[in-house]
């Protein structure tokens, strides 16, 4: 995630493309030039109706966000889809036929690796110079979403979210400061949420809220984070077994 948010940065300033960067720009490219101006909306996710990617497109397209922000989701065979990505995929293209995807800014681009999807979502953050604004967000439309890994990166990455109102993500994002929660079942209050983040993401004006989103994820998420909060629970049972132990052998 840092070195995709260097990378991210560097292009936006001027610098070269990665290639994990120009797979982002070679999609981009296909978007119509008075679509080029827009942030991104992007969301990660397996094509199944669990994780909500139809919906994110319905509340995306069908109301005023389609006209500020393009929506590039990210995951799927697009190519020999399976029968629940083919049930998500015919979802999306009632409301936007295939061939007009482009047209109207929606991108779709398959599964990809995880170290070319950090540098997509590092992009939607920054920007890339003549094919997308910057100050995009995160959306998880998940109805259910136990813990959020794709969404702790976004957060690692510095954008705003949008996410569920339940489960692992309503425990560690803040609402209103690093992201918004919804109901994420609705597509009404899902768009609100949506339309909510786009502007307070458009309206921010310094670094401090990507710095209170990683700071959730550097804090309490990482490797390190997890691995120190696990060793005070293992330690904890050991010192209470120790002690049953020593109380078994003075009862004897």
């Amino acid at each position: 995630v840092d070195r995709a948010v260097i990378e991210g940065a560097n292009h936006a300033a001027g610098q070269p493309a990665t290639p994990a960067l120009q797979e982002l720009r070679d999609l981009l490219v296909k978007l119509p030039e008075h679509r080029r101006t827009l942030p991104l909306l992007v969301s990660i996710g397996r094509f199944h109706r669990v994780k909500g990617m139809a919906t994110i497109v319905d509340a995306w397209a069908n109301g005023p966000l389609a006209d500020r922000a393009n929506l590039l989701l990210i995951g799927g065979n697009l190519v020999d889809p399976s029968a629940d990505e083919r049930e998500q995929l015919e979802l999306m293209d009632a409301i936007i036929p295939p061939e007009c995807r482009f047209e109207a800014g929606l991108v779709l681009s398959g599964h990809r690796r995880n170290d070319t999807v950090a540098r997509w979502v590092a992009a939607a953050r920054f920007g890339m110079p003549g094919l997308a604004a910057p100050r995009g967000i995160y959306v998880c439309g998940s109805l259910k979403e136990e813990f959020g890994i794709a969404l702790l990166e976004a957060m690692g990455s510095g954008l705003l979210v949008v996410a569920p109102d339940g489960g692992g993500p309503a425990t560690y994002v803040e609402e209103g400061v690093t992201g918004f929660l919804a109901p994420t079942w609705d597509v009404a209050p899902l768009r609100s949420a949506m339309a909510e983040a786009l502007d307070a993401s458009i309206a921010e004006d310094t670094a401090d809220r990507a710095a209170a989103s990683r700071a959730t994820v550097e804090e309490s998420f990482t490797i390190q984070a997890m691995a120190r909060a696990l060793s005070n629970v293992y330690q904890g049972v050991q010192d209470e077994e120790s002690e049953s132990r020593g109380w078994s052998f003075a009862a004897l």
